[in-house]
């Protein structure tokens, strides 16, 4: 995962923890009756500077003032920061003159977004521990803006937790441990922290902790389109710089039946002492404990890779039209998974593709829309008249889920009087599906019978190439299935390698996607690919 997803993921996830917890670092503006009203956003509400200074990376006061979606455009924005209250143990950045720093936002329109950063460094020889306070205000011609203020310290605290081996052929219906360890790199204490953990659908919390608050969150990233179970656990054991730490008792992830391709996201954040307890749960106090040595990390932020030992048979089926020479034939293809894991590819490069052969004498007039030319190790454009098309299948693709690939051909005059196309299951690359064992229902046929006495079918919903739509691919779950997430969804041409808007997949590899989309010839066979977390910012 790119450093540019991990850090957009890492602030989702604190905005949500603080919502569980019951606090909120910036809220939504309250609608001034005479004109627009806006109030800051902070990217931290306690900004820490290191001493000695690191010049090369300097702390910032990261600020932001989003419109008024109530009340029309702000007119004249200034932004001022007052910077009397830290001056004294700071160096500010160049363009600020004497304690007060500037910038122009001009107008922001409804749906607009102001923003800013101011860079500090600890003055030399400034004792750990001095504090102050900035204050954050702006002037308008019609808007009132809301102050806020950002504190500021010498000395920091750097939380880092140490990074859980990837783990793999894990039993569906088992529980892990989650090996969590904490240390603190910085200079100064951190009174309190929130541990927070989210796990993907595969995976769910064995045991409840008194001190964590529970939830779901669709935030993890957004464009994964599917829910997240998410723990907060806010841990009132100071962290000490130098030290670490692990947890008092294990957290236990369950490893569900319907597991395969799974993570678990964790991270460590230190918070003011003022965060109130909340009723949470019922259970014991999850508490650190000292721990020895402290481990060498990189990071406050990182995933925990799980493969299921599991698999997911997919099958397909194909269909039969009896048409008369000249007219147009509906096919479909159907897709289902009959388990016993869920297909969701949020750690995986392996995404079903169905690889559908037009019948012979007959010409592709319709296709569904995420469907593509098959270019030998790839899937192009949506292009009308090619011989074979590779449809990606949108994740998840739960148990008892189907899909409905609705193809409309126009039968040649000269077409054999029984044509077919095969309909096979493999990645959209065109390798082998790893996960899915049974071979046996992973091909069948498209058959197109012609008669001069036969009426033409109907011509199918599938739309047209280029038209974005949902409905040409049909999902559902048959009785006795579950519904999953996107269960109304359509295939995407990209899956889990790009989010097209309602599909529920993230954009693990960006290239990847611009690669499939291209048609490029990737052969991917691996079962699986790891992602390395990165650094949250």
């Amino acid at each position: 995962m790119s450093s540019v997803h991990r850090r957009s993921w890492s602030a989702a996830l604190a905005l949500t923890a603080a919502a569980l917890l019951g606090t909120v670092l910036v809220g939504a503006p309250a609608h001034a009756e005479d004109g627009p009203a806006l109030k800051f956003t902070v990217a931290r509400s306690e900004v820490g500077l290191p001493q000695p200074a690191d010049r090369s990376d300097p702390p910032q006061i990261n600020w932001g003032l989003d419109g008024d979606a109530d009340g029309g455009t702000a007119e004249d924005v200034v932004v001022t920061i007052d910077a009397s209250g830290i001056s004294a143990f700071t160096d500010l950045d160049s363009t600020c003159v004497g304690d007060i720093c500037t910038w122009p936002a001009h107008d922001i329109a409804p749906d607009g977004h102001a923003g800013g950063v101011l860079d500090m460094n600890a003055k030399p020889g400034v004792p750990l521990g001095t504090t102050g306070t900035a204050r954050l205000f702006a002037t308008s011609s019609n808007a009132t803006v809301e102050e806020m203020t950002v504190k500021v310290t010498v000395g920091a605290v750097d939380l880092g937790i140490q990074r859980i081996p990837d783990t793999g052929d894990v039993e569906p219906g088992s529980t892990l441990n989650a090996p969590i360890r904490v240390s603190n790199s910085g200079s100064l204490v951190a009174d309190q922290v929130d541990l927070t953990l989210a796990t993907t659908r595969g995976l769910g919390f064995a045991q409840q902790f008194s001190n964590c608050t529970y939830g779901t969150t669709t935030d993890i990233p957004a464009e994964y389109g599917q829910s997240f179970d998410l723990a907060v656990c806010h841990l009132t054991t100071p962290v000490e710089p130098g030290k670490a730490y692990r947890l008092s008792s294990p957290v236990g992830i369950a490893v569900k039946p319907t597991a395969l391709y799974e993570f678990v996201d964790y991270q460590i954040a230190a918070v003011a002492t003022s965060v109130p307890k909340t009723a949470a749960s019922t259970g014991p106090v999850l508490e650190l404990v000292e721990d020895g040595t402290p481990p060498v990390v990189r990071t406050d932020h990182a995933q925990w890779q799980i493969e299921a030992d599991n698999t997911a048979d997919i099958e397909v089926t194909g269909s039969t039209a009896e048409v008369a020479p000249g007219n147009q034939a509906a096919l479909t293809a159907t897709v289902r998974n009959n388990g016993p894991a869920d297909f969701n590819l949020v750690n995986s490069d392996a995404q079903i593709g169905i690889l559908v052969e037009i019948p012979k004498g007959t010409t592709a007039v319709t296709i569904p829309p995420k469907c593509g030319v098959w270019t030998g190790g790839g899937m192009g454009e949506p292009t009308p008249g090619a011989p074979e098309y590779i449809c990606a299948v949108e994740s998840p693709f739960t148990v008892g889920e189907t899909l409905e690939l609705p193809f409309a051909v126009k039968v040649g005059a000269d077409a054999p009087a029984t044509t077919s196309g095969k309909v096979t299951v493999s990645t959209v690359y065109g390798g082998d599906l790893n996960a899915d064992t049974d071979k046996a229902n992973n091909t069948a046929s498209l058959v197109v019978k012609t008669s001069s006495s036969a009426t033409a079918d109907p011509t199918p919903t599938a739309t047209a190439p280029g038209t974005d739509t949902q409905s040409a691919g049909v999902r559902n779950v048959s009785a006795g299935g579950k519904a999953g997430a996107g269960a109304s969804g359509s295939p995407t041409a990209s899956g889990t390698l790009a989010s097209t808007g309602s599909g529920s997949t993230p954009a693990i590899a960006a290239a990847g996607a611009l690669m499939l989309l291209a048609g490029g010839a990737v052969a991917v066979t691996a079962r699986r690919r790891r992602t390395r977390p990165g650094n949250a910012a």
